[in-house]
């Protein structure tokens, strides 16, 4: 699908921002936290659609899964 690549950085580069901020941490370690994640592996694997989700719903469930949803 033309625009994967750039919908799925655009997602964790926030997601990354979002729990960097959350947590009180670098953006680095933020990310490699994603990035380890399996929301991530979800979001890179185009026969899920989760990269179509928005931001935030994709973020929700990367909270979920590391258990710091404040819902």
């Amino acid at each position: 699908m033309k625009g994967f690549n750039s919908l799925v950085d655009a997602k964790t580069s926030r997601i990354s921002l979002a729990y960097a901020e959350k947590k009180g941490i670098s953006v680095d370690e933020a990310m490699e936290r994603f990035i380890g994640s399996a929301t991530y592996c979800l979001l890179n694997d185009k026969d899920t659609g989760i990269f179509l989700e928005v931001f935030e719903c994709v973020y929700d469930m990367f909270l979920e899964e590391v258990c710091e949803n404040d819902a």
